[in-house]
């Protein structure tokens, strides 16, 4: 039984880097996480199409996305008042 786990979990962690990179690869960005407060959106290259993704969330709290920070491929916006 513990074989099976353990080669359970191994195939579920291939599983996670294959997205993981699958994500990184993409060209169309998209939103990881977000609230009223804050905005994660994963980007391929384009960071002005990434600041689109996160201005159309804040829109949703009548705020507007300002650029943070980014890591990875990961941009970071703050969600505030215009």
């Amino acid at each position: 039984m513990t074989q099976r786990r353990a080669l359970a979990a191994a195939r579920l962690a291939a599983a996670l880097a294959v997205a993981v990179v699958a994500a990184g690869c993409t060209e169309k960005p998209f939103l990881s996480a977000g609230d009223a407060k804050s905005a994660e959106v994963g980007y391929g290259r384009d960071l002005a199409a990434a600041t689109a993704v996160a201005q159309a969330h804040c829109a949703r709290y009548e705020k507007v996305a300002r650029y943070l920070e980014t890591s990875e491929n990961i941009a970071f916006y703050a969600c505030e008042r215009p």
